[in-house]
């Protein structure tokens, strides 16, 4: 390694250091205006979190160029070339992902366009924001050139200019358009979702009652076991461990269901389009829709789908559990919204 690649380094670690110090102080003094019965796990949790905020803060510029070029690559690929691999990925993917897919099926009907619209309004405030902390920062700073000195500004001083500054920075009736078409969006999709796994989350719950029923018969001997100040929680855990057993295998048939669809569903979808694709490059001659060239790849690559998901159980191998972690934090977040939503309402 180089003397400018050390250099580098070290001033990046001197960058996270600091600011790491900065946003805990901030935090810590946030906590002084929250309740009682949280503020002592904020101020506690407060490096903890400050790493995961300066985290985010370094990944943000490599997420945003990953996107970019995602997308110029993806809108120079024929329109034939996409299809398929939205085909492709819906029948390798669609019962491992059940959710997410319903999802953005239901956000497309619900208003796609418009979601897209409000999130490059509050994208571009953001960037507005962005660019007026760096000038205050480049004006008045906030920190230190070294890493063993503390902050210059006291934390609520601190917090209350950058406060100040998004306020004077942003656009009010923007920001608020944007985001209330997102909640908007959101809860359109959620209805939609619960309405379609209303089957699946009742499965759950009735599996639940009926397997709580005999193991109740346990409880007694399980209390005799447990001190008599902690014995009033046994019922409760009897009945949620039948509850979240039972709601484990409703998923999981809902998840055979899925796959078997959308490997069916996707892989048409990609036989289809791949068809077309070869069709206009001359590799074939015979028109898509006067043979059975589609359909017979549409069904042998649904088999190769449905066999990969179930020789995974549903599950992704090295390195796509890796590529994929966000999609799969997203996946058991809407899986949570739906079935939160359907409890509240039972």
């Amino acid at each position: 390694m180089g003397k400018k690649d050390k250099s580098a380094v070290s001033t990046s670690a001197e960058w996270q250091k600091v600011e790491q110090e900065r946003i805990t102080e901030i935090i810590v003094e946030v906590s002084k205006r929250a309740p009682i019965q949280v503020a002592p796990y904020i101020k506690q949790a407060a490096p903890t979190l400050a790493y995961l905020v300066v985290l985010v803060m370094m990944a943000m510029p490599h997420i945003a160029k990953f996107c970019s070029q995602a997308k110029t690559f993806f809108e120079s690929l024929p329109d034939k070339v996409v299809g398929a691999s939205i085909g492709f990925a819906i029948c390798f993917f669609g019962g491992i992902f059940p959710m997410t897919i319903a999802a953005v099926e239901a956000w497309q009907l619900c208003g796609g366009a418009e979601a897209k619209r409000c999130i490059m309004l509050l994208y571009e405030e953001g960037k507005k924001v962005q660019l007026a902390n760096a000038e205050d920062e480049a004006s008045k700073g906030s920190t230190t050139t070294t890493s063993t000195t503390k902050v210059d500004i006291p934390a609520q001083e601190l917090m209350l200019r950058k406060t100040q500054l998004v306020l004077k920075t942003v656009e009010p009736e923007t920001v608020s358009k944007g985001i209330v078409g997102l909640y908007t969006g959101w809860i359109a999709v959620l209805a939609v979702l619960r309405n379609r796994f209303a089957k699946t989350v009742t499965l759950g719950e009735r599996i639940g009652a009926a397997l709580y029923e005999p193991m109740k018969r346990f409880e007694p001997a399980i209390e005799d076991m447990t001190p008599e100040e902690y014995r009033k929680w046994i019922p409760v855990a009897f009945r949620w461990s039948c509850k979240l057993l039972a709601m484990s295998v409703a998923w999981w048939i809902q998840r055979v269901i899925s796959a078997t669809h959308s490997a069916i569903k996707g892989g048409l979808i990609f036989g289809r389009y791949l068809v077309e694709f070869l069709h206009e490059k001359n590799i074939v001659s015979f028109p898509p829709e006067k043979a059975y060239l589609d359909e017979c790849i549409g069904w042998g690559v649904a088999f190769v789908g449905l066999t990969f998901q179930f020789s995974w159980g549903f599950d992704l191998p090295f390195p796509l559990n890796l590529l994929l972690f966000p999609a799969r934090i997203l996946e058991n977040f809407i899986v949570w919204s739906v079935c939160s939503g359907s409890a509240e309402v039972s």
